[in-house]
Parts: C-alpha cells; structure tokens; sequence
C-alpha cells in the first residue's frame, strides 16, 4: 500500500515502490492545485507573491518533483504520459479526489498528460509557456528544441551544458543535471498520448516576448486541443508566470471569475 508523510515537504511511496516527493503550501483546507514544474526542478517554485495568491484564493498549492528532482526517484525508460498516473496515485493518497493542474513552461506536457489520463478528475487545467510535442498535431515547426537532442544526447557534451547552466543559474548543488537531461529529452519523444485527444477545457498562456519558448508552441497546441484557449501578453516573456500568477491560479477555481485582463493582446479560440 501507498505511504505518505504530509507537512510542507513529504514523499509518496508508490505502490510499484518508486517514492515520489513534493512541496505544499497554503491552507490544508484549501483547494488543491498540482504544479507542474519547469527543467530546472522545483528549487524556484515559490515564486513572488504566491503566499498572497495562494492565501487569498484558498488554495493548497502541491509541487511534485518529477522523477530524478527533489528526491524523486528516477523511472527509466518513462514518458510524459507516465507522469500522470504519479500525480494521480500521489494525490489519491493525499486525499484529493478532485483537483486543477497548472505546467509551466518544460513542466506544461506533464500538465496536459494529467487532463488526458485524469479528465475525471480535473477541475481545470492551465499549461504556461508550454512546450509541444516533438511531431504530429500540436507541434511546433521550430527547430530550437529538437536539434539539441544532439548535444544533449551525448555523453560528453550534455552533462557538461546542463552543468554550465545550471551554475549560470546557481542552481549547480539544488538540481541534478541528469534529472534535467533526462526530463528535456522524455520531452521531446513521443509523450504516450495526443494533445488532440484531450476533451477537457484548456487554458494555454504566453508571454509574445517569450525568447525561450516561441509562442508558435502555444499556437499550435491551440489549434491542436478541440475547444483550447490561448491567452497571449503582448508584453510577458518567458518567465511572466509569476506576474500572471494570481489570474492563472483564480482561473483554476472551481468556480473562477473573469480571467481577462487590458494585457493580454489575443484570446485565441481553437474549435
């Protein structure tokens, strides 16, 4: 059986035995909201003015530390798919039937895995600077992030760019560089489901000043996700999350009020 220790950092012991770890934060009795982090890990997940967001919306905020981060043990040979059936099992065994997601930039795919896998039980589902798929519908026909499977495939040549740049960010002893490499490259095979497969409502959000991530990603898993939304600031780049944080999470509610805001430049309906 599944174990768990809860606090404001706990583990999971899944029933295949892999542990799972995670961070919460806000009210106990608040409604939950998984987090999908990005290819750093989880080390900046407390990003500015969450504990207001979080305490104001009454939400119980949960970080879960995807295979290889934060203690998280690795799971060889996994895809983005996977990762919704521990997401799912951890929160069963927290106690949470119902719940909303939200990824966030390399975290995003994870994010929609959930609304494909766990449909029934989603409230809502955002994903932010998201990543598409490699090939087929929702991908993106930039090349930014599929000719660094080259380097980063090497043996040689990955760890040391995933090393430099996580002391670019000092980040070099919070996150491991094999769990980064292996997270970018599950992302960039087949992730195990279709985006346009999902039937659930999808909130896609873009900075059009995103360096990182080109907002083509965003567009095209808009035309992709039957009934998609993309929500586009003219004015956002790639780490505008934590400025639309409180208009993202409200979006999350189970009854969430109007969302759009004098800074968004589009809202983009994909039928």
């Amino acid at each position: 059986m599944p174990t768990a220790t809860i606090g404001s950092a706990g583990v999971v012991r899944l029933r295949a035995g892999r542990a799972v770890t995670f961070v919460a934060a806000g009210p106990e009795d608040g409604f939950p909201v998984v987090y999908c982090h990005g290819a750093i890990g989880s080390p900046r997940w407390h990003t500015p003015g969450l504990d207001e967001a979080i305490e104001r919306l009454s939400i119980r905020y949960l970080v879960v530390n995807r295979p290889g981060f934060g203690g998280s043990d690795p799971a060889p040979g996994r895809t983005v798919a996977d990762h919704a059936d521990d997401v799912g099992e951890l929160m069963t065994t927290l106690g949470y039937r119902h719940f909303s997601v939200v990824g966030v930039s390399a975290g995003a795919p994870y994010a929609l895995a959930c609304g494909w896998a766990l449909a029934d039980r989603l409230v809502a589902l955002a994903a932010v600077s998201p990543l598409g798929p490699p090939d087929g519908p929702g991908a993106s026909p930039s090349l930014r992030y599929k000719v660094p499977l080259v380097p980063y495939g090497t043996p040689r040549v990955g760890p040391a760019l995933a090393h430099l740049s996580l002391r670019v960010l000092g980040l070099q002893r919070q996150t491991c560089a094999r769990a980064m490499i292996d997270d970018y490259l599950v992302c960039r095979r087949r992730w195990g489901f279709d985006p346009a497969d999902l039937r659930i409502p999808v909130e896609l959000w873009h900075g059009r000043g995103d360096r990182l991530v080109p907002l083509g990603h965003t567009l095209a898993l808009a035309a992709a996700i039957p009934g998609a939304v993309a929500r586009v600031d003219r004015r956002g780049g790639h780490f505008f999350y934590s400025a639309k944080l409180p208009e993202i999470l409200e979006s999350l509610l189970p009854n969430p009020t109007a969302v759009a805001s004098p800074a968004q430049e589009a809202l983009l309906r994909a039928a």
